[in-house]
């Protein structure tokens, strides 16, 4: 407003020593307040630049706080994350919040022969708990459907697969890529958790959790599988817009990149701010009784709750 009214100090008539006077502030003062706001201006356009390739080429909704370390905008910059995030809404650079309707797996009979073995479970490594979801994925006019696998203690993918059909054998593909990824004789007493979706409960399926002795644990409703269905609406709202993709090969390829992407150079908060391996290296280094210790929630508590218990 300040430097408004010193452009128009002519026509106004205006004498800025006392403007200066009634708003309570010197010369001195506004030229160093316009020399931080310039350079402030000069700083954000860098900013925005930054933000807006990431999110073009990596991450469509990416929020402040992922930016922050994702972007090194500290050891770039020398910003704290609260002032970044101040700058970001200032600035327009934040997102509207995402409406998305939950689409879940059909279950199937034999999926009711299995509880939901995470109830108020405590892990402490990897290889422990792998959640499991299946969802579809439209890119112009044409339908996918992804398959993943995920570590609920790393978060990091283990197994992940896109096709344009919804199949069994596609969920197999995600398996398989997981106990190849971990290696056979690994994954003894971990626990396969989904929401009962028919492509898991195949002959072949689990055929194959039955020789890995993996235990086959089933969520009751898709908000006890919160977690798979989290990452998945972070690979399908997130980053697959930022890829193009007209063929079920394409989708293939971009979802191996996505995969490392993800993996290998995307921070997370849940993480420290570190990636998925990184975390595994991180803990890798520790004893057993010395890891960082994660809970996962009680949904009989909940329950209880609910009915005056």
């Amino acid at each position: 407003m300040v430097r408004r009214l010193w452009v128009q100090r002519q026509g106004l008539g205006l004498v800025m020593e006392d403007l200066y006077c009634y708003l309570g502030i010197t010369r001195q003062g506004y030229t160093q307040r316009l020399k931080s706001w310039q350079a402030e201006v000069t700083l954000m356009k860098s900013v925005e630049s930054q933000v807006l390739d990431y999110r073009k080429h990596k991450e469509r909704r990416a929020g402040s706080r992922s930016l922050y370390y994702n972007l090194d905008i500290k050891g770039q910059f020398g910003l704290g994350v609260t002032k970044f995030e101040q700058l970001m809404s200032q600035y327009g650079l934040t997102l509207l919040p995402l409406r998305v309707r939950v689409v879940t797996t059909k279950s199937v009979c034999q999926s009711w022969n299995y509880d939901n073995l995470l109830n108020g479970l405590t892990i402490n490594g990897i290889n422990q708990v792998v959640v499991g979801d299946l969802t579809y994925v439209y890119i112009g006019r044409l339908l996918f459907y992804l398959f993943c696998l995920t570590d609920v203690y790393s978060a990091r993918l283990v197994g992940l697969w896109g096709s344009d059909r919804m199949r069994a054998e596609d969920a197999k593909q995600a398996l398989d890529h997981w106990i190849r990824h971990r290696g056979k004789g690994q994954l003894k007493h971990c626990i396969h958790h989904t929401d009962g979706g028919s492509q898991y409960f195949s002959e072949r399926y689990l055929r194959q959790l039955n020789a890995q002795d993996i235990q086959i644990s089933v969520a009751q409703n898709c908000l006890q599988n919160g977690f798979a269905e989290q990452r998945n609406g972070l690979i399908k709202h997130h980053l697959i817009p930022c890829r193009q993709m007209q063929e079920l090969q394409a989708f293939q390829q971009q979802l191996l990149e996505m995969d490392y992407f993800y993996n290998y150079q995307r921070k997370q908060q849940g993480l420290g701010w570190r990636t998925p391996v990184e975390y595994e290296q991180y803990i890798a280094d520790l004893e057993p009784d010395k890891r960082p210790v994660k809970t996962l929630h009680d949904f009989r508590q909940t329950a209880k709750s609910n009915m005056g218990f």
